[in-house]
Parts: structure tokens; sequence; C-alpha cells
């Protein structure tokens, strides 16, 4: 992984989930500027000054969250460059990258954060190289550079939240400068990760920190979920509190956060996990009644960590949608100590996939009910790829919540209704090598199958099929295409709520920047007459 570009262009860095991007290039006098974009969003930005080596700082000229960057990256989306971009070829050339480059390097940086800037702890850390002579030549510098990275992101996002969440009013301006030099800290922190691309050549870098529990460990954790589902998807009897932020003012929206504990035991339990963050995005001049989408992200994506993100709130907002975009747990300002964002969604897979499923549909549950009180438009669900397992749970087990906790639509995107499917067909499990792990700790496809009920969604949706619109990626491999059509047809979703496109899984966001037919169309549902189900 290479995080400069070359003298022409910038080189695109995949993430998980992600897809290669267009190419963005700024000039300022005798400096080169050059963004790293990683999925539609600008990671970090790089500065080439005549004989000196290109490093990553922030940009002095240009806040982080303008809109100049994210309407280039829209416009790039929509050009002939991304027409190329957005076809089934990525996904196989980006899931190169992310097995050789990204999982490898995001271990390493995992085991920096948690050495804190000491050798003999990172080299004690999972991924870690072998203690050595040329190893500690690379890694006392690097560790050095990172710590200093790590501590200023820390710093930055404390005095963000305290100032976001405190007593004392800020002026909304003030807030969104405060959270762009939050974002911009931990931009430069994630994109540490290249400083550690010399260790990748001294030995074979695990892809994740493995931990795969045992059958028995998850049957006593969930194993009363087996006979009644209801004993794990119960939402709350009483809603916990949710703290609201000072607003900040963005370019045409205003933001708000929230933050409040999560209602599931085990995600609670999970330090970094316990407290939840959502990000309320309400563009200017936007009716009360108008329609809200509760969205959420992908695996290994953390909109919420990067700068000029082109995120749920960016692709919706402009349609006239007011967006409600969650962290999900171990990503972003979720992120459990020692992991890299995501990690523990595959790593600790069985027990961690259903941790963030079931914890999140709970989570979605509060944030529909804090809606159904705040404003009086509809509210929709949304998940893509991860997060939409999230959003078909809360489609089938809403069937058993009160009336106002169910969602008025749903927008499924680059969904599967079998993950048992997902972990021994899909191309990005396998390059991960998790069913290896599976099997190491006593798994079998049949003792797997066991658990599909809490997993895959379970019968009819708790709303009407016409309210539901799909979103498939015909070359999907990572989540196969054939079991999202599963979904479709099991549901009895009409003709024109299915949107099946010519392209893969980590192409999908470029596929729906230039063709949002299937936005719209979740739109008119939800402007629409309520169909009773």
């Amino acid at each position: 992984m290479r995080l400069l570009g070359s003298e022409s262009r910038i080189r695109s860095q995949p993430s998980a989930g992600d897809k290669p991007d267009p190419v963005l290039t700024a000039r300022n006098g005798i400096a080169r500027h050059e963004f790293v974009i990683i999925s539609g969003h600008v990671y970090g930005m790089v500065q080439w000054m005549p004989g000196k080596r290109g490093r990553v700082v922030p940009n002095p000229a240009v806040s982080a969250r303008t809109a100049a960057p994210e309407a280039a990256i829209r416009r790039a989306a929509r050009s002939p460059l991304g027409a190329i971009v957005a076809r089934p070829w990525v996904d196989p050339v980006a899931l190169g990258a992310l097995r050789r480059w990204f999982f490898p390097l995001s271990r390493l940086w995992a085991a920096a954060n948690a050495a804190e800037g000491d050798v003999e702890r990172f080299f004690a850390e999972p991924g870690a190289p072998a203690d050595g002579a040329w190893s500690r030549r690379v890694i006392g510098p690097v560790l050095r550079r990172h710590e200093m990275a790590r501590l200023r992101a820390a710093n930055e996002r404390a005095r963000w939240e305290s100032a976001a969440f405190g007593p004392d009013p800020i002026p909304p301006e003030a807030l969104g400068r405060l959270d762009d030099v939050r974002r911009g800290a931990a931009s430069r922190h994630l994109a540490t990760r290249g400083l550690l691309y010399p260790l990748l050549y001294s030995h074979r870098v695990p892809l994740a920190a493995w931990a795969v529990p045992a059958p028995a460990t998850m049957q006593a954790a969930y194993g009363a979920g087996l006979d009644d589902a209801a004993a794990i998807y119960n939402v709350p009897t009483f809603m916990p509190h949710i703290e609201v932020s000072h607003p900040a003012a963005r370019p045409s929206v205003t933001e708000w956060w929230l933050r409040f504990a999560t209602p599931h035991g085990p995600l609670a339990a999970r330090p970094g996990c316990e407290t939840v963050y959502a990000r309320v995005i309400e563009p200017e001049g936007l009716a009360p009644g108008a329609p809200t989408v509760i969205a959420g992200n992908g695996l290994c994506v953390e909109s919420d960590l990067l700068t000029n993100s082109i995120d749920p709130g960016a692709v919706l907002a402009p349609l006239g949608f007011r967006v409600v975009e969650v962290v999900s747990p171990y990503h972003g300002l979720r992120t459990q100590a020692g992991t890299y964002g995501g990690e523990p969604f595959f790593a600790a897979a069985p027990l961690g996939t259903l941790d963030l499923i079931a914890g999140q549909t709970l989570e979605t549950a509060v944030l529909i009910d804090w809606c159904r009180r705040q404003f009086s438009g509809p509210v929709a669900v949304g998940g893509i790829s991860m997060s939409s397992f999230v959003a078909q749970q809360v489609a089938t087990r809403c069937r058993d919540w009160p009336q106002r906790l169910r969602p008025d639509a749903l927008l499924l995107v680059s969904h599967s209704g079998r993950i048992e499917e997902v972990t021994f067909a899909g191309s990005l499990i396998r390059a991960l090598g998790l069913t290896t792990w599976l099997r190491a700790a006593g798994w079998t496809r049949q003792s797997l199958m066991r658990w599909e009920g809490l997993l895959n969604p379970s019968g009819a949706p708790g709303l009407p099929p016409e309210r539901i619109v799909s979103i498939l990626g015909v070359a999907d491999r990572l989540l196969p295409f054939e079991t999202g059509q599963e979904v479709a047809r099991a549901w009895s979703l009409p003709a024109e709520n299915v949107f099946e496109l010519n392209v893969g899984h980590l192409a999908m966001p470029v596929a729906l920047m230039r063709d949002d037919r299937p936005l719209l169309r979740l739109k008119a549902i939800m402007e629409g007459p309520a169909v009773v189900s």
C-alpha cells in the first residue's frame, strides 16, 4: 500500500468495503498537494515540496469539511472515469490490494496503537514482526511518529466531544471547526498505516488478531436465543437517555451528534463499544415533516473519522433526506483498543458478528424512537453490506416491537439473506481465511447453521414489501448476488423496487453516485401515502 501519489496523479488507497476512486490533484504555489482518496473519502493530504519527501499534512487553506472536494469527487464519479470505475472489474483488483496491503498494515497499525510508542510492547502484539536488528531499526522512528499522531487524534477527539456535549454553548461555526480538526487528526492517524509498509517485507503479517471462540462460548452467550429470538432482539422497555450535541454549521447543512448507552449487554461489556454515536445531518430549509433515513455503513468504513467523506449524509441529504448516520460497533469512534476498525466483526466470528448485528439492531430501534419524538415525517432504515444485515433484522424483528418502532421504509444495498453463504462462498471471507480459523476452533458449516435464525432475516418483514427498496450488484461475489435476490423474492418486493446494477460490491457507492434512481424511488415511497401492512 502506498499513501503517496505519483508525480502526475493520486493513488487510491483501498479500504475494506471500498473501491478505487478517481484522481484529484491541486497545486499551491511551488508546493504540490495530492489528496489521498479512499472510497470517496479524502483520507489525508500529501504535500510535496521541492527537495523534500512527501508527507501527510493538514490542509491549511481549505476547511476539511468544505463542499469543494466532495463536489469534485461527485463530478468525477459522474464523469467517464467514474463509468470505468463503476464496473465489475473493481472487486478482484481491490480484493488483492485488501489482502496484500490494507489488512496486514491495519494489523500492524493496531499493534502500534496498543504499544503506545513502546518498542518492546509492539513486538509482543499480534501481527508484529520478530524482534531483530533490522526490524528495530525500522520500527523505532516509525513508532515515534505514529504515537504523535495517535495522541493528537485522541486529544482532538476529547476537545471536540467536550465542546459538543458540554454545558457551555458554542457557536455552530466554531464547533464545525473543532470537528474539522478532530477529523483531520484522526485521518492522519489512520494514514500512519503507510509508515509501517517496510515491515511487510520482514515476515508474513496476519490479516487479523484471530480470536474465534469455541462453539461452547457462543452457546453460553446466545444459547437462549436459539429457542426464543425475542430474548436477543427484544427492545428495552425504557429507552436509554440520548444526549444531543450543540449544533455544528456546515456548508448547506446543520449537524448534531447523538450519544447514548447501548441497550445490548454484550456490547456494553466490550470497552469502547458501550457508547453509541450517531450524526444527524439536516439540509438547510428542510421541513420538519421531511423523510429521515437512519443509515449504516459497511465493514471497515469509518466515515466518522475521515475528512471530506462521501458518506450516507453526503449522498442522501442533497436529495431532501434528513440523515442519521450510525457509527457501528468496532468502528470509528467505537473502535476497541488494540484493534483496527471492524476487525472483531470477522476476527471473533461468529460471536463478534452476532454482537454487532444484534446490538446495532437494538440501537437502531432506540434511534427510531428518538426520530419519532423529534420529527413528524416518516423514518426509514438503510444498510449497505455489513449494515444491511442489521437493516434486515430490523425489518423482521420489528413485527414484535411496538408500532412506533417499526420503520416506514427500508433501503437494502448490497445485501444477502444467508450469512453462512457469505462465510463459505463470499470472496472477501475466503481472502481473509476466516473458514480456516473457524474449523480450528471446532466450527463446521452445520454447527454455524444453528445460528442462522439470529443472523439471517427470519420470516416476513414487519412493513409492506411496497415500502422496501433493494439494490444489488449483479457481479457481487463478496455478498453473492443470488442471496440478495432470494430476499427480494421471499419478501415479494415489487419489480419497481428492485434495482440490479451492472457492478460488483466495492464499486456500488460509485454506481449510486452515478445513478440515483433507487434513492429517488425511496423518497417517492416515503413521501407517498402510507401503506398498511
